[in-house]
């Protein structure tokens, strides 16, 4: 419900709380953020599926590979590594722990898309992260 700065009648609490109880159950609330604009279709429907008959159908699902994976991909291709490793455990280990040590690493979910240009302001707030991380760790 929007506020009319032309209004001159005010609204009562329990009027604005009993059409949001009535939206509610009608199904009309739309979520808040930028999901607010995307169409949904509509969900008031009961399912004839019980429960375990949808848990069956995700176990069968899984089983043959037919999952679609969580998040924003429509479409995704698993990297397929080499049949066999030129590197043992240890030094791919040994590999990471001294790039955590000279700052070389990227923080989860600040890397940039293969192929992308970093920017001067990202690459310098990777830089100002890497000389923080290698300060805490020196002070463990």
């Amino acid at each position: 419900m929007a506020a009319d700065s032309s209004a001159t009648a005010t609204v009562s609490y329990a009027s604005v709380k009993a059409s949001v109880i009535a939206a509610r159950a009608a199904h009309q609330l739309r979520p808040a953020g930028d999901a607010a604009d995307y169409d949904r279709p509509d969900t008031s429907t009961t399912s004839t599926l019980t429960r375990a008959d949808v848990n069956k159908e995700v176990r069968e699902a899984r089983a043959h590979g037919e999952l679609i994976p969580a998040g924003e991909a429509q479409s995704y291709e698993v990297a397929q590594g080499p049949s066999t490793w030129d590197r043992s455990r240890a030094d791919v280990k040994a590999e990471v722990l001294a790039a955590r040590a000279n700052g070389e690493l990227v923080p989860a979910g600040e890397g940039q898309p293969l192929g992308a240009e970093t920017t001067t302001a990202s690459r310098q707030s990777l830089q100002k992260f890497a000389a923080a991380w290698r300060k805490l760790r020196a002070a463990e």
